[in-house]
């Protein structure tokens, strides 16, 4: 991160911004002022507002806008778009970068103004949206969010919630509390609700509402007593919110609880390997989905 200044002039600038580099850590960029003031209204307001900014601006032709924290490149891509610099404007970003320009592009309230090269950029990006949880996954959700992209908002939302093991922020970006609120309660739904059917089975197999007979529900009552022990559901009921704990790898643990083998006698000197609609733990519990659904992007869009 570089601090920044924006030398903003009434008077039409050269070609382009103008970066000049101060010192190491310093880079002053000449803009025009109409160009900011059409595309931002946070420029609009600082130049015409009545601000201190504002009647600098007024007086001298000329104000000095400190821009401290952003990333530089970031910063140059933004402006260059603004000012119509098409052959200064890369046609492709990292992820990162990406990002960044998203953050910028929000903070100064100008999304519309780089709306087309938002979609080459977009279009050209390598990055898919991970599988997993990683950085790379919330700046997928910042973009999807930022440039209002439903199929990826979709997509990032339910990895997010999916794989979260505890309250999910948003990692720095400037995701709005409400789609934070969305996904942390949905999250903690989905694993409520595992838990929750996980404890009402063993509970109806304890009352012999489920199993087919005596040694069934007994038997299954002791695998699955044995099995939630196993994986710390037992013995405090894990609540809300949940830390430590992720849909994903809970559904897959679940997946993967061993089913008891039993025989009991017939008819004569047979016997049979017991069978029923409760002796394994996929017909007990039904089908289980590892994955949280996603989120709707224009529900949560004011």
């Amino acid at each position: 991160m570089n601090d920044n200044s924006i030398n903003i002039e009434k008077k039409e600038p050269v070609q382009e911004p103008v970066q000049e580099p101060l010192d190491e850590n310093y880079f002053s960029i000449q803009v025009s002022a109409k160009h900011l003031i059409l595309a931002s209204p946070v420029f609009k307001k600082i130049l015409t507002g009545g601000w201190k900014e504002s009647v600098t601006y007024l007086q001298k032709g000329t104000v000095e806008i400190t821009a401290e924290g952003w990333d530089l490149e970031a910063l140059l891509i933004l402006l260059r778009a603004i000012h119509g610099q098409q052959y200064q404007v890369p046609r492709k970003l990292t992820l990162a970068m990406l990002a960044n320009v998203a953050v910028l592009a929000d903070y100064y309230d100008c999304k519309e103004a780089v709306y087309i090269w938002s979609t080459i950029w977009i279009d050209a990006l390598e990055e898919k949206i991970p599988k997993t949880y990683s950085e790379d996954l919330f700046r997928w959700l910042w973009v999807s969010w930022a440039f209002q992209l439903p199929d990826q908002f979709k997509e990032s939302t339910s990895t997010v919630m999916s794989w979260g093991d505890r309250w999910i922020n948003g990692l720095g970006f400037p995701i709005p509390v409400r789609v934070m609120e969305a996904m942390n309660k949905f999250r903690e739904e989905a694993i409520n609700n595992l838990v929750t059917l996980l404890y009402d089975r063993r509970e109806a197999l304890l009352s012999g509402t489920r199993g087919c007979c005596f040694e069934c529900s007994s038997i299954m009552y002791g695998a699955l007593t044995k099995e939630m022990r196993s994986v710390d559901l037992l013995l405090p009921r894990p609540k809300a919110p949940f830390p430590g704990l992720n849909h994903k790898a809970l559904v897959q643990k679940i997946q993967s609880f061993t089913v008891p083998q039993w025989t009991l006698p017939s008819s004569g000197y047979r016997t049979y390997c017991h069978s029923c609609a409760n002796s394994s733990f996929e017909t007990l519990l039904g089908t289980l989905n590892d994955l949280i659904q996603g989120l709707d992007l224009h529900s949560l869009i004011p």
